[in-house]
């Protein structure tokens, strides 16, 4: 028998002031099974939620095939230990991490990748999205994203707006069909008008053609094409296919 506040009551009225039915009173092992089903989706759960974090890639112009190297400070949250990081886990577009600086003070690790272990796949352009990932030793994931330039590859990343599944004027879906951007951003600020929602996608194009519409580097493209000039457009002089 057990006491409470002097008054005696029994192992079954004492579990269900907490909610134990007599089922798995009459079962212990379906108790115990619960509770441990419980725990383990809270550890699952906890270990499949992302941490995000900040990136930022350097240098701003990452040149596919030239055996540069190139890296990423990531930048954790305050109450995460930057010391309980599996540097083998850390990745960067299939290119995985071969040094590491930690900095406590900053909260900080800058990772060193090699450009020849980027995914073979990686499109160009001037703002390809870069996203790093890893985990800490106990399970959770972490991942950020930066955009940087990406020159040397087979094809190029090019944004623009689309109607699909929205109710759309004439001028969006004129616009959508026809203009390409160079970055998302570009794309949201040059919308077809004011109180445009159509939404962005991205997508890739040769290599030829990218360049042929917005230029070969960050510093002397353009952000924006309309194949209303000309499609597919004329190569830069100097360039061949």
């Amino acid at each position: 028998m057990l006491y409470l506040s002097q008054n005696k009551i029994t192992r079954l009225e004492f579990l269900k002031v907490f909610g134990v039915s007599s089922a798995s009173l009459l079962a212990p092992g379906l108790l115990l099974s619960g509770l441990s089903s419980a725990r383990a989706q809270s550890s699952y759960s906890q270990k499949e939620a992302i941490i995000p974090v900040t990136i930022m890639i350097k240098p701003d112009v990452i040149k596919l095939g030239s055996g540069d190297n190139f890296g990423s400070i990531v930048v954790f949250p305050e109450n995460y230990n930057i010391a309980d990081v599996n540097v083998f886990s850390v990745r960067c577009e299939g290119a995985p991490a071969v040094d590491k600086i930690i900095r406590p003070n900053l909260r900080s690790i800058v990772f060193l990748y090699k450009s020849s272990d980027l995914r073979d796949d990686l499109p160009g352009g001037y703002s390809v999205e870069f996203t790093v990932s890893g985990k800490f030793f106990d399970g959770v994931l972490f991942e950020g994203s930066d955009t940087v330039s990406v020159t040397g590859a087979s094809r190029g990343v090019i944004y623009h707006t689309s109607t699909r599944k929205r109710k759309s004027c004439n001028a969006c879906r004129s616009h959508a069909v026809n203009k390409i951007f160079s970055s998302k951003e570009a794309a949201d600020i040059n919308r077809a008008h004011r109180g445009c929602n159509c939404g962005i996608v991205k997508e890739e194009i040769g290599w030829q053609y990218y360049i042929g519409a917005l230029g070969q580097t960050s510093k002397g493209g353009t952000t924006v094409y309309d194949k209303r000039w000309g499609w597919p457009p004329p190569l830069p002089v100097g360039v061949s296919e």
